[in-house]
């Protein structure tokens, strides 16, 4: 005798379990992709602040090349980097070790 096959509880979730699949896995793609874009979005921010920071750095520097022809800038480079003085001046150097 033939018997008819019933239908099994497995295939009423059938749909419902490849839309929660498909859900979970849209959500896992555009959720990755929102952590990607934030991620990208402080490292221009970090790059733009060291841009910036350059870009001042480079003004100052071109700044002390125009002043550097200047008697009294020589004279206060080589008193400060070289430790020089004029003849009749005693310097005192103190060395912090």
């Amino acid at each position: 005798m033939l018997r008819r096959w019933r239908r099994g509880p497995a295939r009423g979730y059938l749909p419902l379990a490849l839309a929660v699949v498909t859900i979970l896995g849209l959500g896992w793609v555009f959720g990755t992709r929102v952590f990607a874009i934030r991620d990208a979005a402080a490292d221009v921010r970090a790059f733009q602040a060291r841009d910036q920071a350059v870009h001042a750095e480079i003004a100052a520097l071109r700044q002390k090349l125009v002043e550097a022809p200047l008697p009294q800038v020589v004279e206060r480079e080589a008193r400060q980097r070289l430790h020089w003085g004029f003849p009749d001046e005693e310097r005192i150097v103190i060395v912090r070790r």
